[in-house]
């Protein structure tokens, strides 16, 4: 008798435990959703007009041109809209099936393990569109005078903040997606113990 009151009491216990797990993976969902869906609006949002002075030939007055930068002109922009719109989307659609399915994946280890690959496969496809978005970002702020690619930002300052701004929120998002794949393979590795 007093064995199975201890198995009953070791079943609550694990029990106890998937629904803290559960609520802490909702409440990093939920984090991964509003950083990603701030970062996708933010810089799907970037545009700034400027009139720029070029100097053709010394000794001649300089041409003012009026100049735009939008968030569409750069493919690693356009790459960093997209994925963030997609870690938005998956965030929701994973809410929701969680809201529905009551949080269960079964007795089966096949659907933490599926959930834990497409958590691992949103975060690494931000922190790819983050870094391609900074080495553009650092591009623009800094020039390259190997290249001869001239600085950038002195003459769009409200387009590289806004692109600035939009990374960071994207980073967030990242770190609560990398926290939900640590949580959940740690609560996949308690599972796996106790069979």
């Amino acid at each position: 008798m007093k064995t199975l009151d201890l198995s009953n009491g070791a079943e609550k216990n694990r029990c106890e435990e998937r629904v803290k797990c559960r609520s802490y993976e909702m409440v990093l969902r939920m984090m991964g959703l509003v950083f990603t869906l701030v970062a996708a609006i933010v810089a799907g949002t970037n545009k700034d007009t400027e009139s720029v002075a070029v100097s053709l030939i010394d000794g001649l007055p300089p041409l003012h041109l009026t100049l735009t930068a939008k968030w569409n002109y750069m493919s690693s922009t356009v790459y960093f809209v997209v994925v963030n719109a997609v870690a938005c989307a998956y965030a929701a659609t994973s809410m929701a099936f969680q809201a529905l399915t009551g949080g269960s994946r079964g007795k089966k280890w096949t659907g933490s393990v599926l959930v834990v690959a497409l958590d691992l496969t949103i975060v690494a496809l931000l922190f790819s569109a983050n870094g391609a978005s900074a080495a553009v970002g650092l591009i623009a702020l800094n020039g390259n005078p190997h290249t001869q690619w001239h600085k950038v930002c002195y003459a769009f300052k409200r387009y590289c903040i806004q692109g600035g701004a939009a990374l960071a929120m994207s980073m967030l998002g990242s770190f609560f997606f990398l926290c939900l794949v640590l949580l959940l393979t740690l609560n996949l590795h308690r599972t796996t113990l106790n069979y």
